[in-house]
Parts: C-alpha cells; structure tokens; sequence
C-alpha cells in the first residue's frame, strides 16, 4: 500500500502522524512533512476479510465443539483461509493509496 501524501509526494512511511485535536478535525490527520490534512482511506476489500475473518474463526469454534475431530485440524484451517485472505487483499491493494486529501 502506498503511503505518500496527495499533497508533496513524499513519502510517509514510518513517520509519526499527529492527529489534529486543537483544529477540531478529530478524524483528519496531518502530513508530517508539508502539515497540510489527511483523510485515513479504508477500502470495503480490508474491511470485509476483517469481517470474515473473525466470523471464520467464531464458526471454526463452533464447528470443533459440534463435530468434535479435533482443534489441530480446525486450527490450521482457520489459520490457512485468514492468512490466504490477508495475503490476497494485500496483493489487490498493493498500488493503492492509503490517504486522500483532507
């Protein structure tokens, strides 16, 4: 994921990010570089693995205590499908930017 600021181009990554309290712009954040605003940008792919994920895992639970057969075999699904998620959302959003004009 892209992480340079819409603003100056620069790159952000690793620095801190202030959040902007005093200006009253509590869900805007500021570029550490050029000071000007930011907007965190969350796309609906990583909210829905998010979503998923731990649904994956309440039912991967349920399943184990219902069915029985065991928790390794459970466990290492559950395990597989959340990282495969992850690791495929990752890959979509890899050219992606992470904040937008504020």
């Amino acid at each position: 994921m892209l992480k340079d600021c819409p603003h100056c181009n620069q790159s952000m990554e690793g620095k801190f990010l202030q959040w902007r309290k005093f200006a009253k712009q509590d869900h805007w954040k500021a570029c550490p570089i050029c000071g000007k605003g930011l907007e965190f940008r969350m796309y609906p792919e990583e909210i829905a693995v998010r979503v998923l994920s731990v649904a994956l895992v309440i039912y991967g639970f349920y399943w184990a205590k219902e069915r029985g057969g065991g928790w390794v075999p459970m466990l290492a699904t559950v395990i597989a499908v959340v990282v495969a998620g992850f690791l495929l959302v990752n890959l979509r959003l890899k050219n992606q930017q992470r904040f937008r004009k504020g």
